[in-house]
């Protein structure tokens, strides 16, 4: 067999080196180009294969003539062969070359000039037309524009052929005006003013968008005419007149009148129709089977004879559906039907309830969790098998499975991938069993241990360096699973700076004993370097904190003990400054009583947060000295003009006193006001009472307001914040003689993988009535918020 095989390729290697014998050999190959201008030929004879000397193959010639016609500047190309006299052949390619380009120009630019736009030409001059290249330039061009926000500019190139027989390439551009709205009137409105109308509006004049400021880049495009803007305002305002009945309200007309100044700005001039208020007529309703009609009517708030108002429908609609989610109908569709008579201006509202059947949960399912286990999720959620099947409480599931901060988006928090996979995904679907349905729950797990390695400066801590290493999803009992899965935090901190030492060990149980009951405890040193003397802290806290009523509504009892220890005082301080040398002993339980609405912990937008702390320091719990402190906050966040702007109000009550031996706060717990955390124009701890000697040995008294209106400037990343302080801190309790204000403006930068803002503010103190201060302008950098 083997030597069969031997035999058959031998005979295949004679007969290819018999073909090769035999075979026709190019003598000659020649480049004949038949236009003014002539290609080197050493170009040439890289893209051909056909070689003299080498065996002659039409199919070669073939895909050579194809290659040279690939590189877009021939207009024609061919091969002929001719055999010579001593058998051999010769090949000669005929090319005829595209006309040369003998100049570009530019047409229809005036935002883009010439000079700009020459660097992204993607071919030489005088050299032969490349359709390809010329079409690479025009994309370029286009990418140029549309990175100047004028999306809509087109480029066209156009050959035009001289008299020489040379090409000018011309590109014609039509630029996309960047229209900018300069007034928005109205005509025909009788029922709401002007102004009324242009609030409702997203479509308005914004002084970002002048010219000599449209090189920012603000987030969306405010001030700027926008054709899928102005249908969104038709439906705000036909929802506006909808809530006062004017249920024939339209736009007749939208009209734009370009400024003869500017020929990118214009005037809207909107003619409306409102027609006449409808009153409700006969309210129907049907399909309720499920309850009595009364109880179901009950939620019905419009009521005959009243103006209809579209705003109390939606209410209406979610009262119903309120009164059926607990009971498990999770088909539920309830809808208005609206049947005007536009004689005499009635409206008849039948209310279509579909009830569909009522569902039990029958399994829960959950996928992508590779790490975290099972019951971690479970015990988040407000429902379990055989439970009636509530929409809500998906809702409320979903909210509270994201709040581990377990889970993100498949592309990271700052994913903007539309495919992208969502962090959390609740959804009920039905089973294959009569009135059951699954309860299926994806998540998309995150990175749980990480590592931080930083440095920054703030006017609190001055320049500081940071380490940190941090397990989010713990299981200190289980090393079969790598100590992951358990829903713990654990959390090893330290910083060095030039003001502040510290090093932290966190660790989180949040469900203690398998109940929702969170216990926290933490092992510190601390080390402050003021500005005349050092205060150094070793000790732990631990706390129990219990949610109740809902879930935004927490109490947190704590017990703390540490030592404190004041050292380096300086000389020149008074006598109450140098009694507080030495090391004392702090024995401490706390309550704190809280309602957190917030959207976000590090970077809130909306909602509200108030909280009530108390604490008690004495002898019989481990303490040197007996006081106590209470302490009451409020912080809200009131989102406007379509959640561009957000306005940030707060306040701070705090005192405190002494009992028993002791009449006097010792000076590690009194309070201090000033710098970028509570009152800004003031220096860090610069406020509160002074000595004779004009000290300033901190208050038993404290009291703070701050208001903040922030405004979008880079889309999620940076914003800019107008911003007010005013507050004192006295040696006596509810003295409110001689307020510190100061008012500034600050910038909020918020970095991927950072989830908290940094904050840099400019401030003055526009009122002082603080000993020893200057009045000057002062810069405040910290991170995050604090109140």
């Amino acid at each position: 067999m083997i030597l069969k095989l031997l035999r058959h390729c031998l005979l295949i290697s004679v007969l290819l080196a018999a073909g090769t014998l035999y075979a026709e050999i190019v003598s000659k190959r020649v480049f004949q180009q038949d236009s003014d201008f002539k290609f080197d030929e050493n170009i040439l004879d890289l893209t051909v294969q056909t070689k003299k000397g080498s065996p002659y193959s039409e199919q070669v010639v073939d895909d050579d003539v194809k290659r040279l016609a690939a590189k877009g500047v021939f207009a024609d190309v061919s091969a002929s062969v001719r055999k010579l006299d001593d058998g051999t052949v010769e090949v000669t390619f005929r090319m005829l070359s595209k006309p040369v380009v003998s100049a570009v120009r530019f047409e229809g630019n005036q935002k883009i000039p010439d000079d700009k736009l020459r660097p992204e030409l993607k071919f030489s001059l005088h050299t032969p037309l490349n359709e390809a290249q010329i079409m690479a330039t025009a994309d370029a061009i286009r990418k140029m524009y549309a990175a100047a926000n004028r999306d809509a500019t087109t480029v066209k190139p156009v050959f035009v052929k001289n008299s020489n027989g040379t090409m000018t390439v011309i590109f014609k551009i039509e630029e996309e005006l960047r229209i900018r709205i300069s007034d928005v009137n109205f005509e025909g409105n009788t029922v709401y003013s002007a102004q009324a109308l242009r609030d409702a509006m997203e479509t308005r004049y914004n002084p970002l968008s002048v010219s000599w400021l449209s090189w920012i880049p603000v987030e969306g495009k405010p001030g700027l005419y926008d054709a899928n803007a102005i249908q969104r305002d038709r439906l705000r305002l036909r929802e506006l007149y909808y809530r006062k009945g004017y249920l024939d309200f339209k736009i007749k007309d939208i009209r734009q009148k370009a400024l003869e100044k500017d020929p990118e700005m214009i005037d809207l001039l909107i003619t409306l129709e409102e027609g006449e208020p409808y009153f409700v007529g006969e309210i129907v309703l049907t399909g309720v089977s499920a309850f009595p009609p009364e109880k179901i009517r009950e939620c019905i708030r419009q009521t005959r004879d009243n103006v209809f108002n579209v705003q109390i429908e939606e209410q209406d609609l979610n009262r119903i559906e309120a009164v059926y989610a607990p009971e498990g109908y999770a088909d539920l569709d309830v809808r208005v039907i609206r049947k005007p008579n536009y004689t005499n201006h009635t409206v008849d509202l039948e209310y279509q309830v579909s009830e569909g059947p009522q569902y039990t949960i029958r399994d829960i399912n959950i996928s992508g969790n590779k790490w975290t286990k099972p019951y971690v999720i479970l015990r988040e959620l407000p429902f379990k098998p055989d439970d009636k099947v509530d929409r809500r409480k998906l809702d409320i599931a979903k909210r509270r499975l994201l709040g581990m901060n377990y889970f993100e988006d498949a592309g990271g928090k700052m994913s903007a991938a539309p495919d992208a996979a969502s962090a959390v995904e609740v959804t009920a679907v039905n089973a294959d069993e009569p009135g059951k349905k699954d309860i299926n729950i994806n998540v998309n797990e995150k990175r749980f241990i990480t590592g931080t390695i930083g440095a920054g400066w703030s006017d609190t801590d001055g320049l500081a360096g940071m380490v940190e290493i941090a397990h989010n999803n713990a299981d200190v009992l289980d090393p079969a699973n790598y100590f992951t899965g358990g829903g713990q935090k654990i959390r090893l901190y330290g910083l060095i700076g030039t003001e502040r030492k510290d090093a932290v060990f966190e660790f989180t149980e949040p469900w203690l004993f398998g109940i929702p009951l969170r216990w926290d405890t933490s092992v510190y040193w601390r080390e402050y370097d003021y500005d005349d003397w050092n205060e150094s802290r070793v000790g732990f806290t631990t706390s129990l904190t219990k949610r109740f009523f809902d879930d935004f509504t927490s109490a947190q009892l704590g017990y703390t003990f540490e030592q404190v220890r004041i050292y380096k005082m300086s000389k020149k301080l008074g006598p109450i400054f140098q009694k507080q040398k030495g090391r004392e002993l702090i024995g401490r339980i706390f309550l704190n009583l809280e309602r957190d609405t917030r959207d976000s912990l590090t970077d809130p937008r909306s909602g509200y947060l108030v909280s009530a702390y108390g604490s008690l320091t004495t002898v019989g719990l481990g303490a040197t000295q007996n006081y106590y402190k209470v302490e009451l906050k409020g912080v809200n966040y009131f989102p406007f003009f379509h959640n561009w702007f957000v306005l940030m109000t707060g306040f701070k009550v705090g005192m405190m006193g002494g009992f028993g031996k002791t009449d006097f706060v010792p000076l590690y717990d009194r309070y201090f006001l000033g710098g970028g955390d509570s009152i800004r124009g003031f220096p860090y701890r610069s406020i509160g009472p002074v000595d004779g000697r004009k000290d300033n040995y901190g208050g038993e008294f404290m009291w703070l307001f701050t208001a903040e209106l922030s405004h979008p400037i880079y889309k999620d990343f940076l914003r800019g914040a107008f911003f007010c302080d005013i507050g004192d801190t006295t040696k006596r309790n509810f003295k409110f003689e001689a307020p510190n204000m100061g008012i500034g403006y600050g910038l909020r930068i918020k970095l991927p993988n950072c989830p908290m803002p940094i904050h840099l503010d400019l401030a003055y103190p526009v009122v002082n009535n603080q000993k020893g201060v200057a009045s000057k302008l002062r810069f405040h950098f910290k991170l995050g918020f604090a109140l």
